[in-house]
């Protein structure tokens, strides 16, 4: 039958109104999705400073209208994002955002550089000096306990704008230190390529190059996650995995208490996308046979590789390695027999080799002194681990740390420490080791990865709660693995396995049988959180810890139920709102560049150029503060001990074993030789009683104290004062008594 000429055209005018339609339909709830986004967002905005007095604790004083504005922003695409899920349907969003994840993760990174936040604690300098501690703060606590980030790494790369990013840094006392092989410093140096977290502050300067190194291994982290759960997959089906599965794989991972208590500190989230990362280049190199694909996933591979050696941590890096290795046989079993590699192919891999030889070769070169000197240190050189002492029940009390950003810890009956020590991640175990063996009894069929992990994570739990022998630590390696530091291997263990068997266990089971599943081990897991943080986890807190377990656990079992679209958000977002709670969300960096007393310490220093130490209160951390700022400072931390420098004033090495460490200095002066010289206050500090002249010995010329020291006697010597008091800190010239 012949369709005549009018009805095709009557037809095309029928597609065309129903294209019309639907576009009018899209546009409409794209701005319903708008508006809904912008109404929530703004009262949120409104009601935040009221959250901040009643949870965290922090009262917010009438806050700037770009700070308001800032917290307008940042809720804005979060909410048009739960908005959209209830416009368009949980799968269509989920489908976009899978299709289009690199680019919104670019745009997370570019629009953070710009806004000019990160997660930095830097508002703890303010609480120091007397000034405004809430100063720029967008959302959340400026945590005092991670000084290591904002007393330390921040000031150190800071430090390095006015070095000219050089590898050793001469503001430091009177040895120039490396700032490329112990901390985490940006250095203009080929072996950076390495350190591409650092590029900000290169390419950017440093308050935008700060921006970009938080919110880029944030987000990389999470794509790295998603990306690794995705390619290990479902142990069925190579590559089988559910995006969701992934997704909350990813979350666990990236927004752990762990990992944001860590963030900034010895390289965790390096560590953690350069494992992830380089497993997913190495499937594709496997699978892939084109030769520019394997050379560049080779390239990646081994740029993964550097990243992960030069976070030079070996207490993570080590249980870690045993992770990687794992992964790496599995991923060559998967393709065994189908392995097969033209010559071209392997002389570009030979060449790859030996440039990454090359590059961390020169880094090694520069850096043997250094490293030599760190390994014959009093700490952490000649620290060994032999394990033992961890609770039993901290293995299965991981849900409790989810209260963590909002009630200080406190020692309970099983364990000492501060809310860092005691993090880690939500890893329901042992529900993973569970799910797997099942799975594997139920197919009578063995699954490589999955025993080695079961393996290694009762390896790891003997190793820190019982210990091993000397001669096993040493043979294992992991002699130079504390037992606190097992935490992360074992947490990400339990959360592989966790989602590659969930989807397995959850299709051979009824609902009603996962369901008694889920809350038996929420009602368990609670159980062991209330015995080993008691009495921290009270009554109210107890039942949150529930009430998140069960829900997690729902997310979990509860594959291809249709609530699971309502359970798994909820879970995503109980969990992204702790993590998110940790750090806070700071705008700009003046905390750190223009304190009232730096500014003055910083002209003084500008008219006569000298050698600064600072004395009293909070010494150790405000000498980094100066040489944040480009001042020359003799007791900023020591990254390597200065042992030739101390024996000026010890010549002897009485006290060698006491400064030969990496630590933090303070200075107290006093008016006669102190019988005791160096006191050591904890294995990464100490302080030195100094008289006026075993400070020239040092080459001091300024002193920034909180003490009055010109109203002090000294024997041929004096102290001028030069500049106001200003945060009750006050700058004096050395002078000798003619």
């Amino acid at each position: 039958m012949k369709i005549k000429k009018g009805d095709e055209k009557g037809m095309d005018d029928q597609k065309q109104l129903v294209q019309i339609k639907d576009l009018f339909s899209q546009w409409k709830r794209l701005l319903s999705v708008l508006l809904g986004a912008i109404v929530i967002s703004w009262g949120c905005t409104k009601i935040y400073p009221v959250y901040s007095e009643r949870i965290l604790n922090l009262h917010l004083p009438k806050t700037e209208l770009h700070i308001e504005l800032l917290r307008f922003v940042i809720f804005l695409p979060l909410w048009a994002l739960v908005c959209s899920f209830f416009a368009f349907g949980f799968t269509k969003v989920g489908d976009w955002l899978h299709c289009h994840r690199f680019y919104v993760g670019a745009g997370v990174i570019v629009s953070a550089v710009v806004l000019n936040i990160s997660g930095s604690s830097l508002g703890i300098w303010n609480f120091w000096l007397g000034e405004d501690g809430t100063q720029d703060l967008v959302f959340g606590v400026p945590r005092s306990i991670r000084s290591d980030e904002y007393a330390v790494g921040t000031p150190l790369a800071f430090a390095q704008s006015y070095n000219d990013y050089g590898y050793f840094n001469a503001l430091f006392g009177n040895k120039p230190a490396d700032m490329f092989i112990i901390k985490d410093a940006p250095v203009w140096f080929p072996t950076e390529v390495f350190r591409p977290f650092h590029w900000g502050y290169l390419l950017l300067g440093n308050s935008a190059g700060l921006a970009f190194y938080w919110n880029a291994r944030l987000v990389v982290l999470f794509l790295a996650a998603y990306q690794f759960f995705l390619c290990i997959g479902d142990n069925k089906k190579q590559g089988g995995a559910s995006r969701l599965l992934a997704v909350l794989g990813a979350v666990l991972i990236t927004f752990a208490p762990l990992t944001q208590w860590w963030f900034a500190v010895n390289g965790l989230p390096e560590m953690l996308i350069a494992v992830f990362v380089s497993i997913c280049c190495f499937d594709c190199m496997l699978h892939r046979q084109e030769s520019w694909i394997r050379l560049l996933c080779c390239a990646i591979v081994m740029q993964c590789a550097g990243m992960f050696i030069l976070t030079l941590y070996p207490a993570w890096q080590i249980p870690m390695g045993y992770v990687l290795v794992g992964l790496i046989i599995a991923i060559i079993c998967r393709y065994w027999g189908k392995i097969h590699f033209k010559r071209v192919q392997i002389v570009g891999l030979g060449i790859l080799l030996i440039v990454f030889a090359a590059l961390m070769g020169i880094a090694l070169n520069e850096s043997l002194n250094t490293i030599q000197s760190e390994m014959n240190t009093s700490y952490p050189g000649s620290r060994v681990s032999t394990g033992g002492g961890r609770s039993f029940f901290l293995l299965f009390s991981s849900l409790a740390t989810f209260c963590l950003p909002f009630k200080e810890f406190f020692a309970s009956t099983m364990l000492v420490g501060n809310n860092v020590e005691v993090a880690a991640f939500i890893d329901l175990c042992p529900l993973g080791i569970l799910f797997a063996v099942s799975n594997m009894v139920r197919r009578r069929k063995i699954d490589f990865l999955d025993c080695y992990f079961i393996l290694f994570i009762v390896f790891l739990s003997v190793f820190g709660t019982t210990g091993f022998p000397a001669w096993l630590s040493k043979l294992t390696f992991m002699s130079l693995v504390p037992s606190g530091r097992t935490t992360v291997a074992i947490g990400i263990c339990n959360i592989i396995l966790l989602v590659r068997c969930a989807k397995e266990w959850c299709e051979n089971h009824s609902a009603t049988y996962k369901i008694i599943v889920a809350g038996l081990y929420a009602v368990l897991s609670v159980g062991a959180a209330r015995l080993a943080f008691h009495p921290y986890l009270g009554n109210l807190l107890t039942i949150i810890c529930l009430l998140v377990g069960i829900i997690l656990v729902c997310a979990v079992v509860l594959q291809g139920q249709t609530i699971n679209k309502l359970v798994i958000p909820g879970t995503i977002f109980a969990i992204v709102f702790s993590g998110m709670s940790i750090n806070p969300i700071q705008y700009s960096t003046r905390p750190l560049t223009d304190q009232p007393t730096i500014n003055q310490i910083r002209t003084l220093q500008n008219e006569d150029p000298g050698v600064w130490i600072t004395e009293g209160d909070n010494s150790a951390f405000l000498a980094n503060l100066l040489v944040a700022n480009g001042i020359k400072t003799f007791n900023t931390v020591a990254v390597t001990p200065d042992i030739q420098g101390m024996k000026r004033i010890d010549p002897n090495g009485k006290w060698q074993s006491v400064y030969n460490r990496y630590a933090f200095i303070g200075m107290n002066i006093v008016d006669k030789p102190a019988k005791q010289l160096f006191t050591l206050v904890s294995p990464d500090a100490y302080t030195i009683n100094l008289t006026p002249e075993q400070l020239r010995k040092l080459s001091v010329n300024y002193v920034l104290s909180s003490n009055d020291l010109d109203k002090k006697n000294f024997d041929g010597y004096r102290f001028v004062r030069i500049g106001k008091t200003i945060s009750g800190k006050t700058p004096f010239e050395l002078c000798t008594l003619k």
